[in-house]
Formats: structure tokens, C-alpha cells, sequence
């Protein structure tokens, strides 16, 4: 058996029962996911977006599935706190694929932040206007399996004009004690002139292996300005596909970050359609990879629009045997003139085993364009060593320092200080390898 056919043998048999526990515009995406997966199949080696990951092997096992939407037992928001200091947030909780309820402060005034299945009755044009607006089910396998099998999802909704001060933070929480499934749909939507700041945080508690796919939809209207910060803090067990597909109006501005403090086999998708004129995305990662952990972030930046920005930067420093992989692609249509756009991807191998693969490309049909990329992999400069040594600092130490420099200049662009500092400290305990694992959040310690 295909590695998606044991998927498509589920939602044949559970199929009433995932509907049941779902919403009418999530339900009226399922038949066209079921037929693109049964076409498509899931991604394999010979698939130029997942050369270097194995995805087959990743979606092979007998793993469980929550169709009857069961919830844990133990209250997140007991169990789990952020404790980074001076940042207070709109904190919510995904364990497993279940939305839990809200215990937080209350949101501004026309802000909302809950289940898709509570949406649907609540707001339902935001889910018949948005939802699997982005996803292309027909044309990446994984997409297809996540819209077919997911029975609920987190709404972020921030209405025209509205700024948020404290930022939204969502932590997604792997608590499975068998070999488990996670279906997970993450929709968000800035009104026009909105500002607001995402914190999306995956962590796993315990060390069950684990699978667990995020399609994250993002569209910002004109004007509007959108900061995500993905940060990883999972087990060598667990697996993870992430998909993010934003939409950008006239002058829109989205900046993700992603900051991976340890984690199994994480892959990270994202696909950006500049549509409205002056619109712009920064897009940017810091990886710390060590033992067996495979890190690859695949991008394409379409500007579809005259006078956009895109800017990628992606920064591994990878030991032990583990793997690293960065493939970005800018397209400019004929329409994107004065298209302004920078590509930079470095990596430092600690170890003769790590390895790391980059992918830079350009493909350009305008003619008044700014766009550079460059890629470069390497190790510690020697020299830089070899002059720390020589004013008294252990080697050991001069390592830390240099490629805690490496990284630095992504943890550079984080605007909230608070946050930046704490990435900053966790970074360096990576680095020591004094990070202290437990059933919290790295976050909290």
C-alpha cells in the first residue's frame, strides 16, 4: 500500500463521523481534496518542491487519528505558561488538532480568535470568503491530505483599522502517547490598515513519534501589516509539514520568522502572491540543527504586482549528522515592475557528517527589476578562531560566540525586545546544549 492510500482507506471509513464534527464551508472542500490526493498521491523523492525530504517514509506508519475530536484531559492553560519576561500575550491553545477554549484577556472590539467550527455559525462569511482560498490541493498532495482530514482550525481575525498592541500567540501542543496523526488548519485575516503580531509556537511533550501537518492561510488587505514568529521546540521524534499561503493587497506587509530551537524532521512551505501594488514580505529563518534532525524550508515569492519588496534570509548552523535544506524562488510577472528583491541563504556545518543543500532562483519576465540572491556553506573561519584563542578565550567558548554571531543577524530583525532577548538567551543554551527540556514551552524557562 501507497503511503496516502492508507489515508484516503480512512476517510472512506470515517468520512460521516469527520463531517459530523466539522463546518459546511470546511465539509465542501473534501471531495475536491479527495480526488487530488487520490490523483496526485503524496510527494516523493522525484517531486522538485521534496527532493530533499522523504516524505513517504514521513506518512508510511500506521498512525492514530482523532476523528471523534476527543479532548485532553489536563487544561493547557494550567499545565503550560510563556514566561517571557515584559510580553504579555493573547494566549491560546491547540493540543493535538483540537482548538481549546479561550481563558485569556479579552480581545479588542471586532478581533476575533476562535474555532473554525465556532466560526461557521458565528461569522460565516469570513469562512466561505477565505477558507481554502489559498491551498492548492491540486497541486501538493500534503495540502490535498490536510484539507480532506481536517475537522477544525483556528480563525485570526483583526477588522480595518484595528492596531493590536499585545500579539496573539498560539502554541501548538503534541501531547500523544501513541503514534498519532494532527490535522491542523490555521486561517488569518487582516482587515484593511490592521496591524497585529502572530506568535506560533510547536512544541511536544514527551517522546512519542508523531506527525503533524499545518496549512496556514494569511491574507492581508491593503494597507495591513502582519508579524509571524514560528518557533520550534520539539522532540527528535516528531514530524512536521508547514504550509503558509499569504495573499498581499496594495502597500500590505507580512515578515515571518521562523526560529527552530530543536526539532525532529520540520518542513516549512510558503508561498507569498505579491497582488497589490507596494506590497511586500520578509521572510527569514535561524536553524540550530544537531544528531539526526532534517530542516527544510522551501519559499516562493510571486510578484504579481509593479513595486513590491520580497527578501528572503536563511541562516543553518548544523552539527552532528543533521541536514538542512533551503530552496527559494522569486517569480516576477510581466506585471511586476520595479520589483525590488533580495535572496541570501548561508550555512555553517559544524561536523563533517552535517550536510546542507541550497536551491536559489530567479525567474524574471519584466524588465525594470532590482533582484540579487547568493548562497554560501562553509565552516567556522579559522582565523576568527585562532584570534579569540589568542586573547585568552577557551575555543570551546569562541565557537558559541561565533556561531551564536552566525545567527544573530535573523534574531536582529525580531521587533519585539522582549521577545528578541529570550530568543537570543535560548539560542545560546542551544548552543551550550544546557537548554532545559520538560513538558513546558522552551519559552517558559
Amino acid at each position: 500500500m501507497n503511503s496516502h492510500q492508507q489515508y484516503i482507506h480512512l476517510f472512506n471509513e470515517a468520512r460521516t463521523l469527520i463531517e459530523a464534527g466539522s463546518a459546511e464551508p470546511m465539509n465542501d472542500c473534501r471531495e475536491a481534496a479527495f480526488e487530488a490526493l487520490s490523483a496526485l498521491g503524496l510527494p516523493s523523492a522525484r517531486t522538485e518542491r521534496y527532493r530533499y525530504f522523504d516524505v513517504q517514509t514521513a506518512f508510511k506508519p500506521d498512525l492514530g487519528y482523532n476523528a471523534r475530536r476527543l479532548r485532553p484531559a489536563a487544561d493547557p492553560y494550567k499545565t503550560y505558561r510563556c514566561g517571557v519576561p515584559n510580553m504579555a500575550t493573547h494566549l491560546f491553545f491547540v493540543v493535538g488538532d483540537v482548538v481549546m477554549p479561550a481563558s485569556t484577556t479579552p480581545l479588542p472590539e471586532g478581533v476575533k480568535v476562535m474555532s473554525l467550527v465556532e466560526a461557521a455559525n458565528e461569522c460565516p462569511e469570513l469562512l466561505h470568503n477565505y477558507y481554502n482560498k489559498t491551498a492548492p490541493s491540486t497541486t501538493d498532495g500534503i495540502v490535498a491530505l490536510n484539507t480532506m482530514l481536517a475537522q477544525d482550525g483556528l480563525l485570526v481575525y483583526v477588522p480595518d483599522g484595528v492596531k493590536l498592541e499585545q500579539p496573539i500567540q498560539v502554541v501548538f501542543v503534541s501531547t500523544a502517547t501513541m503514534p498519532t496523526l494532527h490535522v491542523r488548519r490555521l486561517l488569518v485575516v487582516m482587515g484593511q490598515d490592521a496591524e497585529a503580531t502572530l506568535l506560533r509556537c510547536e512544541h511536544t511533550s514527551g517522546h512519542t513519534a508523531d506527525l503533524a501537518t499545518l496549512v496556514s492561510e494569511v491574507f492581508l488587505e491593503k494597507q495591513s501589516r502582519l508579524e509571524v514568529y514560528a518557533i520550534e521546540e520539539t522532540a527528535a521524534e516528531h514530524t512536521g509539514f508547514v504550509h503558509v499561503m499569504a495573499q498581499l493587497q496594495d502597500e500590505a506587509h507580512l515578515h515571518h520568522t521562523t526560529i527552530s530551537l530543536a526539532a525532529g524532521q520540520m518542513r516549512t512551505t510558503i508561498d507569498v502572491d505579491l497582488k497589490g501594488r507596494g506590497a511586500s514580505v520578509v521572510t527569514d529563518a535561524a536553524v540550530v540543527g544537531s544528531e539526526h534532525q532534517t530542516t527544510d524550508h522551501n519559499v516562493v515569492v510571486n510578484h504579481i504586482a509593479p513595486e513590491c519588496r520580497s527578501d528572503m534570509l536563511y541562516k543553518y548552523v548544523l552539527d552532528g549528522a543533521s541536514v538542512g535544506a533551503f530552496a527559494g524562488k522569486v517569480f516576477v510577472g510581466p506585471e511586476g515592475m520595479k520589483t525590488e528583491s533580495e535572496q541570501t541563504n548561508a550555512n555553517l556545518c559544524c561536523s563533517p557528517h552535517a550536510r546542507a543543500y541550497a536551491q536559489p532562483m530567479l525567474e524574471i519576465y519584466a524588465d525594470d527589476v532590482k533582484c540579487s540572491h547568493g548562497s554560501s556553506t562553509g565552516k567556522l573561519d579559522d582565523t576568527a578562531l585562532f584570534y579569540m584563542r589568542q586573547r585568552g578565550i577557551p575555543e570551546d567558548e569562541a565557537r558559541l560566540l561565533l556561531q551564536h554571531a552566525f545567527v544573530g543577524e535573523v534574531l536582529q530583525r525580531v521587533t519585539l525586545d522582549s521577545l528578541r532577548e529570550r530568543l537570543s538567551h535560548l539560542v545560546e543554551m542551544r548552543f551550550r546544549g544546557a537548554m532545559k527540556k520538560c513538558n513546558d514551552c522552551a519559552l517558559c524557562k
